[in-house]
């Protein structure tokens, strides 16, 4: 399949290297002649530099979703971080993860490696209602692709993703979903199972909110969720992140005992109003302090957790630009 969708791109990037910033395409795959995809590419975009990925999966219903719609409605989000945005279609049924369907999608995402510069440890996937059940089955089933993921009101329930639990370890999940969208069946027991099965979970259930992608402030939602997604730390044992090629912000001890004292340390280039905000699993904050960094050297300072109960946590460090990083940390 690669060697096919090889000879096809050498024609499609030949065209994109004069192209608008959105494409629409297909291809023959299986049993379609023409299976259909969109593709948005930022302004920013530079063919030298390793660019996100994000995978966008539609919603059923064929008289508003396919492929082409879906990716219309992602692209001031897309284009507000940045994104290289990937919207297979669905095909005549809408369903997005029939078997064509998902073995498209893999091809998709293979192709567009070829067809872009594509940073391999930054690739996400994201959809709503069924695309969000999607981006759990077909993303913990390929969970090695993904660095992490975001369902939107998620038609699904636990069962549907029964034996691929544990695929959720160290992958951070953003779930955004509608307190009036059957949240007992569709958001509270997939949050429980991805935190049982370690993955660094936040989310968002907003209040009065049914099931729909027209929620106020969606863009600002959804860049909240992926802003958070591609900055936690969530590999297990890492107390380091590095945000720039001779500068880390760093957590020790880590673990930390209960009777111990954080400290962090924080580079030169981060100075003036520095937050540090310590946040349980479930996205509720703990402690925060605020502290001024005048020097421009590396400085460590040291965060109190005695009203951290043992368990893990995230530590959010921002500065007074906006950026921000967080970083998983455990206390025993």
């Amino acid at each position: 399949m690669k060697k096919y969708l090889l000879s096809f791109s050498i024609l499609f990037f030949a065209f994109q290297i004069f192209a608008q910033q959105r494409v629409d395409g297909n291809f023959a795959f299986q049993t379609d002649p023409a299976k259909k995809y969109s593709i948005y590419i930022p302004s920013d975009y530079d063919v030298n530099t390793p660019h996100t990925l994000m995978l966008g999966l539609h919603p059923l219903n064929t008289n508003r979703w396919d492929g082409e719609s879906w990716c219309d409605t992602l692209i001031d989000f897309a284009e507000m971080n940045n994104l290289l945005l990937v919207c297979p279609d669905g095909g005549a049924d809408g369903a997005i993860d029939d078997p064509i369907d998902t073995a498209f999608t893999t091809a998709l995402l293979d192709s567009m490696e070829m067809w872009y510069n594509i940073n391999l440890e930054k690739v996400y996937a994201m959809g709503f209602s069924w695309g969000g059940k999607t981006v759990y089955t077909y993303g913990l089933n390929n969970h090695e692709r993904f660095r992490g993921f975001m369902p939107i009101g998620a038609a699904i329930s636990i069962g549907e993703i029964s034996g691929l639990e544990a695929n959720a370890a160290w992958h951070p999940m953003y779930l955004v979903h509608g307190s009036n969208d059957s949240p007992n069946t569709r958001f509270t027991p997939l949050k429980n199972a991805m935190e049982n099965n370690n993955a660094c979970v936040n989310s968002i259930l907003m209040s009065g909110v049914g099931h729909t992608i027209d929620f106020p402030n969606r863009n600002q939602i959804l860049t909240d969720a992926f802003q958070w997604l591609d900055t936690v730390s969530c590999q297990e044992s890492t107390s380091t992140y590095s945000i720039n090629e001779t500068e880390s912000i760093t957590l020790f001890p880590n673990p930390v005992s209960h009777n111990q004292v954080l400290q962090v340390k924080i580079p030169g280039s981060w100075f003036g109003e520095i937050t540090l905000e310590a946040i349980r699993m479930d996205g509720k904050s703990i402690r925060t302090e605020i502290i001024t960094k005048s020097s421009n050297n590396t400085n460590t300072y040291s965060f109190p957790i005695s009203n951290c109960p043992a368990g893990s946590y995230f530590l959010l460090v921002k500065n007074e630009k906006g950026e921000k990083v967080s970083l998983k940390f455990q206390v025993k």
